[in-house]
């Protein structure tokens, strides 16, 4: 099995009776002693995502597949980057969500329900970042930050619980007020958290 890094095919080969898992863990860790991290996997072309289809490619001895491919980042590029996405998806939130209330009021239901199931998407996607970024961290001026994510996460739990709630029982006002007021006032609370973040990061090294 040939293994790649960032698009760079190495030298070295897996043969064997090792299974890609083994190999794998392997390579990791001496990415990891090396300082950087392994952000994606793919085996033969196919991303290794969760679920069944990972175990069924990790379990695989490595004779059987032809090429296992790794992008891996600097850590402080990746909590860069994970920060500048958020921010920006974040900044999108805020500006959809009274749009997307006014569709609940004004019964344009089928559309409004799937753009909130996006909406939702994305702002997972938020707190996963924040979270990564934060949770590991060896800056201590991010404990702060670390502390209010925490804090507003919890309060974003009861939001979403009302939203949830109000759709299965098809009350759309009560969507679209929770989406116009509550929700947007704490999006922009994300926001400021994420440009106090982003500040609070030590500036990338020139290439």
């Amino acid at each position: 099995m040939k293994i790649s890094l960032n698009g760079h095919e190495l030298s070295r080969t897996a043969e064997g009776d090792q299974t890609v898992e083994q190999v794998l863990m392997e390579v990791r860790s001496e990415i990891q002693a090396a300082g950087r991290v392994v952000t994606r996997v793919a085996v033969d072309g196919e991303p290794l995502s969760a679920g069944w289809q990972r175990r069924r490619h990790l379990g695989k001895p490595v004779s059987q597949i032809q090429q296992m491919d790794l992008v891996i980042e600097e850590p402080a590029r990746l909590q860069h980057q994970t920060l500048r996405d958020a921010a920006e998806l974040a900044d999108r939130l805020v500006g959809q969500a009274k749009p997307l209330g006014r569709k609940f009021r004004v019964g344009d239901e089928v559309t409004a329900n799937n753009e909130l199931s996006a909406l939702l998407d994305d702002l997972k996607l938020i707190v996963s970042g924040l979270d990564l970024t934060t949770r590991k961290s060896n800056e201590n001026s991010l404990s702060p930050v670390r502390n209010r994510l925490m804090d507003t996460a919890t309060r974003l739990l009861p939001t979403l619980d009302r939203i949830y709630k109000a759709q299965a029982q098809g009350d759309y006002i009560a969507i679209a007020d929770e989406l116009e007021y509550d929700l947007r006032d704490q999006m922009v609370e994300w926001k400021d958290l994420l440009s106090e973040v982003q500040r609070s990061l030590e500036p990338l090294p020139q290439d």
